[in-house]
């Protein structure tokens, strides 16, 4: 009986702390005080998942935007990713693999051998903000990367001001921009704010 009890308890504690290695960031993307979908990001142990999915209406255009990748982890180092996104009809899909002392990418054009331990924009990870090569996983670019602290400020998250950590990281490739993104962070370096430029306007993720 006693085995039976015990048994139960680690089938208890077991459950437990899978549900607690689950984490979930879910944003608003708003754009011009307009809120033009979600994006959210899934953790569970080894596995990622990023959902976005966005609908724009500018002037006479109607801009649809979706993108799920699906990421795999080991000791911070990415070891498998399929993405597709679809970019008002463009369609991109990033297939990559770690094999051996590589990591391999492919995408509809593109097959490209990368180090072993390398990082997508992993924004919830702070140890992100370190790296100074980065994979895009919308197009398997391999970009260059600037990370810089602004300054301390408050921000409002779920409808309190709390003090953030402000950060602006820069990706370039052949020594042409790629993207700039600001970056908020708590004083636990829990992740809580984006801005990314637009050619229409600033996309400010809002924590939901």
């Amino acid at each position: 009986m006693a085995t039976k009890k015990i048994a139960y308890l680690i089938t208890l504690l077991f459950i437990f702390s899978e549900n607690v290695s689950a984490q979930e960031w879910k944003f608003d993307a708003i754009l011009n005080d307009k809120i033009i979908g979600q994006h959210t990001f899934r953790i569970d142990n080894k596995k990622t998942i990023s959902s976005a999915k966005f609908h724009i209406e500018f002037m006479f255009m109607d801009i649809y935007y979706k993108h799920v990748s699906t990421e795999l982890w080991t000791q911070g180092c990415l070891t498998k990713i399929d993405s597709k996104t679809d970019d008002d009809g463009k369609i991109i899909e990033v297939n990559g693999l770690l094999n051996g002392n590589e990591f391999l990418i492919k995408t509809n054009k593109l097959s490209e051998s990368l180090p072993a331990c390398i990082m997508t924009f992993a924004y919830w990870d702070p140890n992100m903000l370190k790296e100074k090569k980065l994979l895009n996983p919308q197009n398997a670019e391999w970009l260059d990367i600037e990370t810089t602290l602004i300054k301390q400020e408050l921000l409002s998250v779920k409808g309190q001001n709390i003090m953030t950590n402000h950060y602006v990281l820069k990706g370039t490739k052949e020594g042409h921009e790629r993207l700039v993104i600001d970056l908020w962070y708590d004083e636990e370096m829990n992740w809580v704010g984006l801005k990314s430029p637009t050619p229409i306007g600033d996309i400010f993720y809002k924590l939901i």
